[in-house]
């Protein structure tokens, strides 16, 4: 039977173009940046034609706002490898901080950082991303609460997540900046010295915002 006369031959060569075409925008964002992420660029790496990409994808802001699916999953796998790569000895504040900073600091977390920053002046751009985003955020938002989940018994829970999860995303942006291993580690052990301060402390004056571990502004007015 031909592809022609096979709906489901045709469905699977539509999906396996689709992908092809997402996993060359993925590519493209990890390695060489948004600003060289074009459509051009993007239909020449997957090889197919403009009419495919269009088809799949009809906007540039679609076509990368499809990538965050992809860019979160590599976060969290790049989570689970600093885990397995780190001492099984470590205490949780340790373990987690690491372990998220580690995946923080990855090709991927840093493009998809990268796509928001653009987002701050191309509104189609921003729109599609707060749509694409919502539901991998989830998945991501999960990965980030079994991090730290030895500390939910804890008082500072929350504003320890919250405050890591920000702190670690300044850390990563400023390890591209300025390049000087020894200063981010040194960072790096103060920050995980204040979070056992925070936690020693029996309550917070205020209470802390809920955990938000997107790059995005989904959660805030940031971009409002």
């Amino acid at each position: 039977m031909t592809a022609k006369s096979n709906p489901s031959m045709r469905v699977l060569q539509r999906e396996a173009t689709h992908q092809r075409i997402l996993d060359a925008a993925v590519a493209s964002l990890v390695e060489h940046g948004t600003a060289a992420t074009t459509t051009v660029a993007v239909q020449q790496r997957a090889g197919v034609s403009r009419g495919a990409l269009l088809h799949h994808f009809p906007s540039h802001a679609e076509m990368l706002a499809a990538t965050i699916g992809e860019l979160v999953r590599r976060n969290e796998e790049a989570v689970r490898r600093a885990l397995t790569n780190l001492p099984g000895d470590l205490e949780p504040v340790e373990r987690a901080t690491r372990a998220l900073a580690d995946a923080f600091a990855q090709p991927a977390y840093l493009a998809e950082l990268e796509l928001w920053a653009v987002a701050r002046t191309g509104a189609a751009l921003r729109t599609a991303l707060r749509a694409a985003e919502r539901g991998a955020r989830r998945d991501f938002d999960r990965v980030v609460s079994d991090l730290f989940a030895p500390l939910r018994d804890r008082p500072a829970y929350q504003a320890v997540v919250t405050l890591s999860t920000e702190f670690l995303r300044g850390l990563a942006l400023a390890g591209v900046l300025r390049n000087d291993p020894a200063r981010q580690s040194l960072l790096l052990d103060t920050w995980i010295w204040s979070v056992r301060v925070l936690l020693d402390q029996p309550t917070l004056s205020s209470p802390a915002p809920s955990p938000v571990a997107s790059p995005g502004p989904s959660r805030s007015s940031t971009m409002e």
